[in-house]
């Protein structure tokens, strides 16, 4: 079949859309339920351009950013949401920071040990015991909401799960894909991360809970129900989220809400690091510089690093 120039744009922008990060919100008619659905690969990729990410910690790392956007999808009221997950060995600390608006960043810092890393089921036991550190910001409060909770789970979407049920008192099901690849690089990439997370809303019947839970768990991973029909190369053939939240709950209209582009984008400045600087050398100037006339402050998110004169701070 002969295929015109239009039909060739229609297919590149079929393309386009696939490999995009979006995340986007949807309840049923009946407000029975919420969900948020997050594609995120191509972002986590930009992350990893500025984020220095230990190979072995890819995935979790992978893991956290849907996470971390699956709660900002939820808690629309919060100014911006902060996930860090630390573990006794492996993972000192991966952060990730998300917005409403579909604006995160990230860190990555690893315990030496995770070199000598064989089998990443190594890495899972060791998220069982370690802490979930969860810190809610809003505009309009000084003060922020933060919980800590104590893993009982070897996975990062079981362990935020576990957080909306205890700290947050929250029914919700989440169900999470993550597939890595290797890049033209040579490096270890996402190639196909998505997560589903839905809220069942007050006073749900326990049997529309049990429908959502039965077809939720019959579902293959979101990496192979995103793949399309096996061998399938029309893009026609390919499963939206439409189509994953009708399989989930047949029958049901659910309507969309928003849907916004996720992109990785530090909102790290040099003014707002000045100005923490004048806030130190108030009360120790001599403390902070030392023998030195310059500092170097590298932002704790990104590879931005930012260099103050004790002139410029003695100034202010």
């Amino acid at each position: 079949m002969l295929r015109t120039s239009q039909d060739a744009a229609l297919s590149e922008e079929l393309v386009q859309d696939k490999n995009r990060s979006y995340c986007m919100s949807f309840h049923t008619r009946g407000a029975d339920f919420r969900a948020v659905f997050v594609s995120a690969a191509s972002a986590i990729n930009a992350a990893t351009r500025q984020v220095q990410v230990h190979e072995h910690a890819l995935y979790h790392f992978s893991e956290l950013v849907i996470c971390a956007n699956l709660l900002a999808g939820q808690f629309r009221d919060v100014h911006d949401l902060t996930l860090d997950l630390a573990t006794e060995s492996y993972l000192k600390n991966l952060v990730v920071e998300a917005t409403p608006e579909g604006v995160f960043r990230a860190a990555c810092n690893v315990a030496e040990e995770i070199d000598q890393v064989k089998n990443p089921a190594q890495i899972d036991e060791s998220i069982f015991g370690g802490i979930l550190h969860v810190t809610k910001r809003y505009a309009e409060i000084a003060e922020p909401s933060r919980s800590s909770v104590g893993s009982r789970s070897k996975s990062v979407p079981n362990l935020v799960q576990q957080y909306l049920q205890e700290s947050e008192q929250i029914s919700t099901l989440m169900l999470t894909g993550m597939r890595l690849r290797t890049g033209e690089s040579g490096k270890i990439e996402a190639d196909r991360c998505f997560g589903l997370l839905i809220e069942a809303l007050p006073d749900v019947s326990e049997e529309k809970k049990f429908i959502l839970t039965d077809n939720l768990e019959r579902l293959d991973s979101l990496t192979e129900y995103f793949g399309g029909a096996r061998g399938a190369t029309d893009a026609a053939q390919q499963k939206d989220v439409m189509d994953l939240l009708d399989d989930i709950y047949p029958g049901e209209q659910w309507i969309e809400t928003s849907e916004y582009a996720l992109v990785y984008r530090c909102n790290c400045h040099r003014e707002g690091y000045l100005e923490k600087l004048v806030q130190l050398a108030r009360k120790n100037i001599a403390e902070l510089f030392g023998n030195e006339e310059e500092l170097e402050v590298r932002c704790g998110y990104c590879s931005n690093r930012f260099h103050f004169s004790r002139a410029e701070v003695e100034s202010r």
